[in-house]
């Protein structure tokens, strides 16, 4: 996981401070994360290309609204912008009967769909639902925390098992639009899965046999 990066984007500068705050405080690995105020759609140059792209949409897989809209804006062929969610869903019901529940990852390739090849050679989703429908979350203390953690092992999962690895993900805050998370639980929520994600893959023994 040593060569795994992570770009982290958002238009709202609050959470770009947050997470600049909460990695610092929390966050070892913090030199594999960088923190953008941006939109995908004017991500610089450098960070133009990605291997994943981790979208908060519902259990559903609709991915129809808020930051999932760009995504599919982004990565669909020309004239269906419905191609993603299509894509997603059949996974979706493969893995969970097509609904996938808040605080899980799957990993959706797109090779071999009509999504790939695309602007950011990007080669997979990772759907990570903060909620089952689009509604405020707020109230759920620790989704952020499970979705980070749920990713981390997918992808972890994935590269242990595959020439093909994943070493890039872009990804959004999680929850904080439709959701309601505030930016800084939403920072410190993500800063701390992933402390506590690579603390368990160095400590094996500890993380094996907690009491």
């Amino acid at each position: 996981m040593d060569d795994l990066g992570f770009v982290l984007l958002d238009t709202s500068p609050n959470l770009v401070d947050e997470w600049n705050r909460a990695f610092v405080e929390h966050n070892p690995t913090r030199d594999n994360f960088t923190f953008l105020q941006s939109k995908l759609e004017d991500l610089p140059e450098q960070y133009h290309s990605f291997d994943c792209i981790v979208s908060p949409a519902n259990s559903y897989g609709r991915l129809d609204g808020g930051f999932d809209y760009f995504l599919s804006q982004a990565i669909s062929p020309f004239g269906d912008l419905d191609a993603p969610t299509k894509i997603v869903q059949k996974v979706l019901y493969s893995k969970w009967k097509g609904f996938a529940p808040p605080g899980t990852c799957t990993l959706v390739p797109l090779k071999d769909t009509s999504c790939f090849p695309n602007p950011y050679s990007c080669r997979f989703i990772a759907l990570c639902p903060t909620m089952h429908i689009p509604e405020r979350v707020n109230w759920n203390k620790e989704i952020v925390y499970n979705c980070i953690w749920a990713l981390l092992t997918e992808i972890s999962t994935y590269n242990g098992s595959s020439q093909d690895k994943i070493h890039t993900v872009v990804m959004t805050g999680l929850a904080t639009g439709v959701g309601s998370v505030p930016a800084e639980r939403c920072a410190q929520q993500m800063a701390l899965a992933i402390r506590d994600f690579y603390d368990a893959l160095e400590n094996p023994d500890k993380w094996s046999a907690m009491d």
